[in-house]
């Protein structure tokens, strides 16, 4: 079995159980950008800590959107190791390995460009994989919004220079007692 949601079968065949998985992926996703905020901070990169606090409003609010979108419906409590997107996490959160120091607005834009990708493949492959009619459409706009997320980091990424080859170079780096 892969671990893409993009290249997965995921079954899933009714909405509550379809936005209870939506609003998980988009909450998990706002916690792991400011965890990678917090990270950056400390670090003394502000500016793509601030970068990374603006993606996790951004998901923080589509969570709440998924959430008004529940409402007056009963959805089910999945176990986080029953949730159908074939890893560990869902296909929308950015690994912390993925995450440098140093890192610049343009890899962490980059880095959200990916996971964006990711979810678009996975609400994709939803869509592709259920026999509702409501959760298939469902999922196809919600992978059609993912596009134009893949498309706003696209234009958003544009603004910044690739990094130069040692770009994570530090004299002095930091130490982490043992």
């Amino acid at each position: 079995m892969s671990s893409s949601a993009g290249e997965r079968n995921v079954a899933i065949e009714t909405i509550e159980e379809f936005l209870a998985h939506a609003i998980a992926l988009e909450s998990e996703v706002a916690e792991r950008y400011e965890e990678i905020a917090d990270s950056m901070e400390v670090h003394n990169n502000k500016e793509v800590a601030q970068l990374f606090r603006k993606l996790a409003r951004a998901s923080a609010k589509h969570a709440g959107e998924m959430r008004e979108r529940a409402a007056g419906k009963t959805l089910p409590k999945i176990a986080p190791w029953e949730f159908q997107w074939g890893d560990a996490h869902a296909p929308e959160t950015p690994s912390m390995e993925k995450t440098h120091y140093l890192m610049t607005p343009y890899q962490a834009l980059d880095l959200a460009r990916n996971a964006e990708i990711q979810a678009q493949n996975y609400y994709t492959s939803v869509a592709d994989n259920t026999a509702n009619e409501d959760v298939r459409k469902l999922g196809l706009e919600f992978a059609y919004e993912e596009a134009e997320h893949v498309d706003l980091v696209n234009k958003l990424i544009a603004r910044y220079p690739k990094p130069e080859k040692g770009w994570d170079f530090d004299p002095d780096p930091p130490t982490i007692p043992e």
